[in-house]
């Protein structure tokens, strides 16, 4: 927590400035740096046409200039209230979801570090999202080292605040480490390594035909040492053919360690196992209409798994929109019908959601859902869901 305290700090120095719109110079010797600071706005075209490579994109960041160095500051929150039945069972709950706190520091044109900070967080050693250096030695060649999102599945590298479906399709959390598979744990989609990544072949409408992502980790998530002696190898290649069109493909492969006994009984908790995810899938922005599908394939030792979703937004006016999405998670292909009947737990689902969104301000919305999660096995869950978004 020292770290948020010094985030929050370092927020609340710069208010007086930011109240005068002032700008202060100051002379040390013969040497003069400048401290300023001001804002970036971003349309709200640009807002609902960020691109997968983007990550957690700002709204509109606080700029603090300080000499040649700049310092970005931007965040969000989600707070969200769930009505769930599970067969004659129901419940209903406020939860802070997540509070995120991010900083940009621009050391040069070149250099950079990146912090991201989540004071939502009920477990302390989960508080430490991502923090990582990057040197840009050509938009082509990015090099990263530290913690980070894995280059896997589009959904995982997206932030949330660009999602339709509020919980994170139940597929991409299992495949991609977010949360769901006891072997690989939760831990957000993220782990420690380092990444090369760019963008290639400029387009005459400023976009890039490629975008790539290579990297080695450890395999054991985010904030932890390595617990075995292999690593991970994570990759990823978008093809964007126009802006509006993205083509997507990725997979990492590896030894993990499980985190917990698997459910089917081959791999026992503490023990190195094989694990490989792979993905291919597409993202398409045409006016009114937004489509995101993905197809993921996975393998825990000798248990393969597979994945789908597809997600459909649909502008119906200024502002609102309409969600679709399709989940369907399978987290072992091989069982036949009366082996997963004889399980004491569900290993095969199916998610159908339909909800509204309203932009009440730039990445600040308003969402409501409707969710029916079909089991293979025990009573199906029915879930209404209401999301309040706010972001800087």
């Amino acid at each position: 927590m020292n770290i948020l305290v010094k985030l929050i700090v370092t927020v609340l120095a710069v208010t007086p400035v930011m109240t005068w719109a002032a700008e202060v110079e100051a002379t040390h010797g013969e040497k003069k740096f400048t401290v300023s600071v001001s804002t970036l706005n971003t349309s709200d075209s640009a807002i609902m046409a960020t691109r997968p490579q983007d990550g957690e994109k700002p709204v509109q960041p606080l700029n603090i200039h300080i000499g040649p160095s700049k310092l970005t500051l931007f965040g969000y929150a989600q707070t969200q209230f769930d009505m769930t039945k599970t067969g004659s069972e129901t419940k209903n709950s406020f939860s802070m979801t997540r509070i995120i706190l991010m900083a940009n520091a621009e050391l040069t044109r070149k250099l950079s570090f990146f912090l991201m900070i989540d004071a939502a967080s009920t477990q302390a050693a989960k508080h430490l999202h991502e923090y990582y250096a990057q040197y840009a030695f050509l938009p082509e060649l990015k090099v990263r080292i530290g913690q980070f999102k894995t280059p896997y599945v589009m959904e995982n590298i997206l932030s949330p605040t660009r999602l339709g479906n509020i919980n994170i399709n139940e597929g991409t959390r299992y495949m991609a480490g977010i949360a769901g598979d006891p072997l690989y744990g939760n831990f957000a989609g993220r782990d420690l390594g380092a990444m090369v990544t760019g963008d290639a072949i400029k387009a005459r409408d400023g976009h890039y035909y490629l975008n790539y992502s290579v990297g080695i980790f450890n395999g054991a998530g985010m904030n932890l040492r390595d617990n075995n002696k292999h690593k991970d190898v994570a990759a990823m290649l978008n093809i964007l053919p126009t802006k509006e069109v993205t083509l997507s493909g990725s997979f990492i492969f590896g030894k993990g360690n499980a985190q917990a006994d698997d459910i089917f009984g081959t791999i026992a908790q503490g023990s190195d196992y094989t694990r490989n995810r792979w993905s291919v899938g597409a993202e398409v922005n045409w006016k009114p209409l937004k489509l995101r599908t993905e197809y993921m394939g996975g393998k825990n030792g000798g248990i393969n798994s597979r994945a789908f979703y597809a997600e459909l937004w649909c502008r119906l006016f200024r502002n609102f929109d309409i969600v679709l999405d399709y989940d369907y998670l399978d987290k072992n292909t091989s069982m036949s019908k009366e082996e997963r009947e004889a399980m004491p737990a569900w290993t095969r689902t199916s998610n159908y959601l339909v909800g509204l969104q309203y932009w009440v301000y730039k990445a600040c919305r308003i969402s409501t859902q409707y969710v029916l999660s079909d089991r293979n096995v025990g009573p199906d869950t029915k879930a209404w869901i209401t999301q309040f978004q706010i972001a800087f």
